[in-house]
């Protein structure tokens, strides 16, 4: 059996010393290859959660939005049914139909049936 002996020269001293230079060099790309991937990631990570939090506010204000716009429109149909009766109100011919109608209020020489009583006793009779 041969035993294989190193030859120990300046040439494969260098070509040693290369080779361990370059694993070195390699060692330390990998681990800043690891390092900016992780930092990446991170930056990602954490773009992802915010995009997510704006998306869950933007979806919130959205609803919120559309029960204000709900309670407006309430709110615009109830002022135009005041204006409405306010305009019903300062007209005279309104107020006194509303007068006889409701209070019986009538003029000189008038005389005032009340025929509701009547008209309901008439039904009740009728059902009966």
């Amino acid at each position: 059996m041969s035993k294989v002996v190193k030859v120990i020269n300046n040439y494969t001293r260098k070509r040693e010393k290369e080779k361990k230079t370059k694993q070195d060099e390699n060692r330390v790309a990998k681990r800043r290859t690891l390092l900016f991937g992780s930092m990446l990631l991170l930056v990602v990570g954490i773009l992802l959660i915010i995009a997510f939090n704006q998306k869950n506010q933007n979806q919130l204000i959205h609803e919120e939005l559309v029960q204000a716009q709900v309670v407006l429109d309430e709110r615009k149909t109830e002022a135009e049914d005041l204006e409405q009766q306010i305009r019903q109100l300062n007209d005279d011919d309104y107020i006194t139909r509303i007068a006889r109608s409701e209070f019986f209020l009538s003029e000189e020489g008038e005389i005032v049936f009340n025929l509701s009583n009547l008209e309901e006793a008439e039904k009740e009779e009728d059902g009966e």
